[in-house]
């Protein structure tokens, strides 16, 4: 036998921060051009990538073959008035429908240009990876222990998880991750998330 050497391939680096990954969801019955909602205040979420295999003994030896994907999506969130995700959860499980939902990699290391079309000159856009796809409601835990109270629900996913890629701009970016933006003295009153606080 000749002998084969093809090197190895290695990888290094910081690793991504689960901080970093972040889920929208939107209301399958949103209208053409609406906006991905954000749930407030995630504390954790988990992307399962599974399926059954078809696992077989014969006389000539082990039969293994893929046979069904079963990928789901496990996300918490603490409560807070006027997210509407909690709602959309809620209904699409009493009501028997699907949420759309999107798993976001929203670290600028792995930002790209997309070009908004083929034209010479196009503008290009952020877009970060992404997974999508249609979930059904498997359950939804609403916690009203001593602390805060938190959600906890999980998506099945139809078929599987398609990868693309999800437009965020600069300025989303740091909306998102920042609670609240500088300000001048006597510019607002009120504490910072309450109904007094104002212009």
């Amino acid at each position: 036998m000749a002998y084969v050497d093809n090197g190895v391939e290695t990888t290094k680096g910081n690793p991504t921060l689960g901080k970093k990954v972040w889920y929208f969801i939107q209301d399958t019955a949103a209208a053409v051009g609406s906006k991905a909602i954000l749930p407030a205040l995630q504390t954790d979420g988990s992307t399962s990538i599974e399926g059954d295999s078809i696992d077989e003994q014969t006389k000539f030896g082990r039969i293994v073959m893929p046979s069904t994907n079963e990928d789901s999506i496990e996300l918490t969130t603490y409560v807070v008035p006027g997210d509407k995700s909690i709602d959309i959860i809620k209904s699409a499980k009493h009501d028997g429908n699907q949420v759309k939902i999107w798993r976001v990699v929203a670290d600028k290391r792995f930002a790209i240009q997309e070009k908004e079309s083929d034209a010479e000159g196009a503008p290009t856009h952020q877009v970060f990876p992404a997974m999508f796809g249609y979930g059904v409601v498997d359950s939804l835990d609403i916690d009203d222990g001593d602390d805060l109270v938190s959600a906890d629900y999980t998506l099945n996913i139809l078929d599987k998880l398609k990868d693309g890629t999800f437009p965020l701009s600069d300025e989303q970016l740091s909306s998102l991750e920042e609670l609240y933006e500088f300000e001048r003295p006597g510019e607002t009153t009120g504490n910072f998330g309450t109904d007094d606080s104002g212009q």
